[in-house]
């Protein structure tokens, strides 16, 4: 077992979603913009979907509490689009799919606002992820 699996949980996660929403020949969003970098301001690229993973938390300890054996995984999804709300809500829709299919509980369904003629939204996902899981 690796002993820093948890280390790799977020680019995981970010790999299948930017595969399945743009990477797929039928992906439905071809030309988004995937990323892992915090975004403090607005994307200058639109439309722009961020995964951001939130303080993962260890569980599932044994009684020599050696290494980890499972975290709480969190993590938050951004999408921000020049397009419209609807669009900002298809992507994150987009997402949530996805991040259903790789078994994580939906904690905050995804949101939607628009400001300046941009329309940004965002939900959570939280799954328990052992270290021998695979996804």
């Amino acid at each position: 077992m690796d002993e820093l699996w948890f280390t790799q949980l977020e680019s995981k996660v970010f790999s299948q979603i930017e595969y399945m929403l743009k990477g797929r020949a039928d992906a439905p969003y071809p030309t988004l913009n995937c990323t892992t970098v915090n975004q403090t301001a607005m994307p200058t690229e639109l439309p722009t979907l961020y995964v951001r993973e939130l303080n993962p938390v260890e569980r599932g300890q044994d009684l020599d509490n050696a290494r980890i054996n499972a975290v709480l995984h969190t993590v938050e999804i951004q999408a921000w689009t020049d397009k419209g709300q609807s669009d900002c809500k298809g992507i994150l829709v987009a997402a949530l799919v996805e991040m259903k299919r790789l078994r994580y509980d939906i904690v905050m369904m995804p949101t939607v606002q628009t400001q300046s003629g941009i329309a940004w939204g965002a939900f959570r996902a939280r799954r328990l992820i052992g270290a021998d899981d695979t996804f």
